[in-house]
């Protein structure tokens, strides 16, 4: 008897993309990598191709070849910029986050085969044509994009031309790819810890400005965890600028018994008479490393950069530019730091 055909219809492969384009198979496989070798309007017409006969990269073969890839020295690829905005009373990489992201970026880059060079736009006078044309000139092809020092200056980039990724959420227009950390889920986090420990009012003290930085995340994720524990939310005090003062006011008032506070108003928080953490539990979603007694979340900013660069790189290898109609937002999750700002376990 005839052995029984298949039904499974075959995987259009490179060599059928060859056939149908008419190009050989070593350019195919260098166009649908995005390899800048190519010219565009070659990687356009074989893209084309391959989308016309439903070629879909074999997933098995695609994490083998990542994996022999990743037991040798990639070759060099290319530049990465990294853009900084610096103000004449403070430089970008004077912001500890900031200069952790660079440092995950420079690393990971150059595990993937390329350069990280710095262009200080606000520092160096360079308007957005004066950058583009030295980009273009360098061959650079993706941008990483810090957050403004001064996080009310308006961004102005030769947008258009390049792949895009930022960091958290100071630059709001226009709206790019961006990694960051889950505010909320650090947050809700730090809030399950609190009722854990015993704590029965949790209140929540957040600088405005760091309010609105991070979408309001912490404050969604404080109010969503007092109805899941039945607890009746404190007034937040959120202000542009909270004193000692008014911390003392807050807490004579409601009587919390830990908060939930931002950074800077931790510092504020250290000047009043209220015992911590005898009188009052404090934990912070963004909190700093050691040597700060701040119980808390803590950022993974390097881990941030790592991330930042394997999105900018796929972008690159996918010829993905522009401001995005679909902008992504990759989190990644902070890891606990037990301080001595709350009761002991």
């Amino acid at each position: 008897m005839a052995p029984k055909k298949s039904n499974l219809t075959k995987r259009p492969t490179q060599k059928d993309v060859a056939q149908k384009s008419g190009f050989s198979r070593p350019t195919v496989s260098l166009a649908l990598k995005g390899d800048p070798s190519v010219s565009e309007e070659t990687r356009n017409v074989i893209r084309a191709a391959a989308d016309a006969i439903g070629y879909v990269p074999d997933p098995m073969l695609t994490a083998l070849s990542r994996y022999r890839n990743n037991q040798q020295t990639r070759s060099y690829h290319g530049t990465l910029a990294w853009i900084g905005f610096s103000t004449p009373k403070s430089q970008w990489d004077g912001i500890t986050p900031y200069r952790h992201y660079h440092k995950g970026a420079v690393e990971r880059a150059q595990k993937l085969g390329y350069n990280v060079e710095v262009f200080d736009v606000t520092q160096d006078g360079l308007n957005s044509n004066r950058l583009d044309s030295i980009l273009k000139a360098r061959g650079i092809h993706g941008l990483l994009i810090c957050p403004p020092v001064d996080s009310k200056h308006k961004v102005t980039l030769p947008w258009d031309n390049y792949s895009l990724v930022t960091f958290g959420y100071t630059i709001s227009e226009p709206r790019l790819h961006r990694v960051t950390s889950s505010h909320f889920q650090s947050t809700l986090e730090i809030f399950k810890r609190l009722y854990e420990r015993g704590y029965q009012r949790i209140g929540f003290i957040f600088n405005q400005q760091v309010n609105i930085k991070t979408q309001q995340n912490s404050l969604a994720a404080y109010l969503s965890e007092c109805q899941r524990v039945g607890q009746s939310p404190l007034p937040p005090l959120i202000e542009p600028t909270i004193t000692p003062a008014m911390i003392e006011t807050w807490y004579a008032e409601h009587r919390p018994d830990a908060v939930i506070l931002s950074s800077p108003d931790w510092i504020q928080m250290k000047e009043t008479k209220i015992r911590v953490p005898e009188e009052l539990g404090a934990a912070c979603p963004m909190a700093p490393l050691s040597p700060s007694r701040l119980s808390g979340i803590v950022e993974q900013s390097f881990e941030i950069g790592v991330a930042a660069v394997d999105s900018l790189v796929h972008m690159i290898e996918h010829q993905n530019t522009g401001i995005p109609t679909h902008p992504r937002f990759t989190l990644l999750e902070g890891q606990w730091k037990e301080g001595s700002t709350l009761k002991p376990v």
